[in-house]
Formats: C-alpha cells, sequence, structure tokens
C-alpha cells in the first residue's frame, strides 16, 4: 500500500502533455513531464503512445521499441510487434496491431512525419531522469490521467 501512496504522490507533481504524432489517425505521445522549479529544468519521466482511446505502450521503453519499428517501416518480420507491412496497389503501408476492430495503416510519409514529431517532442527537457526514475504509466493512473486532462475528448 505504500507503494501505492508513492506512486500516487508522484503523479500529483507531474504534468501530462499529449502531443499529435499523426493527427489522422488520432496518434499520440502522451508525456508525464516533471519541472523542477529550483534550476527551472523540465524532465520527462514517462512517455507512452496512445492511439485513439487504446493505449498502445506505456513506459519508455516500449514507446522506443514502437518508434523504432516505426522507423524501419518496410523491412517488417512476423517478430514486430507493434506494426506488420501490407501492400495495397502496389504501395507498402504498414497496419497497426491492435486489440480493436478498427484497423489503422500508416504510409511511408506518414510514419517518416511521426518519428519527426516524436524526436522534436523531446527539445528542451531533460532525460536524465527518464531511465533511472520512470513514472509507471499503471492502468488506474492512466485512466485518471486521461480523463482528468479531458485527453479522449479530441
Amino acid at each position: 500500500m505504500d507503494d501505492l501512496v508513492k506512486e500516487y504522490d508522484k503523479y500529483n507533481k507531474l504534468e501530462f502533455r499529449d502531443i499529435a504524432l499523426e493527427r489522422d489517425n488520432a496518434i499520440y505521445l502522451l508525456k508525464a513531464i516533471e519541472v523542477d522549479s529550483s534550476n527551472k529544468r523540465s524532465y520527462i519521466r514517462n512517455v507512452g503512445i496512445r492511439v485513439g482511446t487504446t493505449v498502445v505502450t506505456s513506459n519508455f521503453c516500449d514507446t522506443v521499441h514502437f518508434m523504432e519499428e516505426l522507423k524501419l517501416f518496410d523491412t517488417g518480420n512476423s517478430q514486430n510487434k507493434y506494426f506488420e507491412v501490407v501492400e495495397y496497389q502496389k504501395n507498402k503501408n504498414l497496419k497497426l496491431k491492435l486489440e480493436t476492430d478498427s484497423n489503422i495503416f500508416i504510409s511511408k510519409a506518414q510514419a517518416k512525419g511521426i518519428y519527426k514529431n516524436y524526436n522534436l517532442s523531446f527539445l528542451g527537457y531533460s532525460m536524465a531522469r527518464v531511465l533511472e526514475y520512470e513514472f509507471t504509466f499503471t492502468p488506474e493512473i492512466l485512466t485518471k490521467i486521461l480523463f482528468e486532462n479531458k485527453l479522449l475528448q479530441r
């Protein structure tokens, strides 16, 4: 129980931002940011990927993995966790593997744009704390974050 209290105390000190990576397919980066007023620095504490109302990744490591699979685009294989390469009218696309009924296809240009937006979203933030002091997005905390901050109403 003490660990849960500590996690919620950390939660109350964080700011949450939802950054559009690709609006047409409702792909967003959910960032947890710690603002240290003593040295005026902002630290990334976690990032996750949200597609529509589905949270695809809930920790930094999985989010990096998601982005690297996206970056490799057409070299997908059966071990690709998040995407499969599909061909439509002789054009290769990525199909996002989701546990929903919706099909989301990403073109090569969209994939490059998502990857670029992801990298740009880290400008001005310190990454020094994300690996050592990563804030954990639990299902309970994610639900609270998404609804309190009205992040699902876009």
